[in-house]
C-alpha cells in the first residue's frame, strides 16, 4: 500500500466510524490506531506500529491545519465570544 492509498484509507475508514455516531473527539484516537493497525500489516514489527501511530497523528494534525485554514479565508471561524462545543477542534 503506498502513502496516498494509506491516507486515504486512514481518513475514509474514520469517517465511515464518525457516521455511525462516534464522538468527534474520539477521532483522532481511532486514527492513530487505524494507522498503526494498517502499518503492522504492512511491517509487522514494532517499526510498522510506529510509522501507523505517525501517520494517523499527521493526518489528524492535517485535517485541522485545512479545517482551520478554510474558516479563516472563508470568514467562517468563530468569535472569541461563542463558546467551544465539545465536538469542535478535534481532529478527523
Amino acid at each position: 500500500m503506498d502513502k496516498t492509498q494509506k491516507i486515504a484509507a486512514i481518513v475514509g475508514i474514520t469517517e465511515a466510524i464518525k457516521q455511525y455516531g462516534v464522538p468527534s473527539r474520539y477521532c483522532p484516537t481511532i486514527a492513530i490506531v487505524i494507522g498503526a493497525m494498517l502499518s503492522y500489516v504492512e511491517k509487522p514489527n514494532a517499526q510498522g506500529i510506529l510509522e501507523g501511530i505517525v501517520w494517523g497523528a499527521s493526518i489528524t494534525g492535517g485535517y485541522a491545519v485545512v479545517k482551520h485554514s478554510g474558516q479563516g479565508v472563508l470568514g467562517t471561524s468563530k468569535t472569541p465570544t461563542d463558546a467551544l462545543e465539545p465536538d469542535d477542534d478535534r481532529g478527523i
